[in-house]
């Protein structure tokens, strides 16, 4: 099984769908889907994909992007699923995140189906912290 395919043919097109309604809904984010190797210079080879969305109004002491990441390690011996969530990157965030896997998950087809069928949970929680962001100066 080709680890990386599975995971680029599973979430890829749904990453895409959920950029381009997100793209659409909120014109004043940038929203990126990318799909990268990691540990490249290590014996520990895994593989990223996900969503970003930056925010440009962000200030220095607010982070500045909002991510759904779905992630696989150790390529090389036995393929994990290590990552399937929602986070912000450094700095000031609403509190809106989700983690879907707390221990990695040896990589296997029922694996990835299980957490592609939790794949719309992450992209609701994606949707709240664009939310929580845009109504975040309203409450102060």
């Amino acid at each position: 099984m080709n680890v990386v395919a599975e995971l680029e043919n599973l979430f890829l097109p749904l990453l895409r769908e959920a950029e381009q309604c997100f793209a659409a809904e909120y014109p004043t984010f940038n929203f990126q889907v990318w799909s990268s190797s990691i540990g490249g210079l290590t014996a520990y080879q895994g593989h990223d994909l996900g969503l970003e969305c930056l925010f440009p109004d962000a200030s220095t002491d607010e982070a500045n992007c909002l991510v759904l990441t779905i992630g696989v390690m150790h390529l090389t011996s036995e393929p994990t699923l290590c990552d399937a969530s929602v986070g912000w990157g450094t700095g000031d965030h609403p509190d809106t995140s989700i983690n879907l896997i707390d221990n990695p998950l040896p990589f296997t087809r029922e694996a990835l189906l299980t957490v592609g069928a939790r794949f719309p949970e992450l992209v609701a929680v994606f949707r709240e912290g664009l939310e929580a962001w845009m109504s975040r100066n309203t409450h102060v």
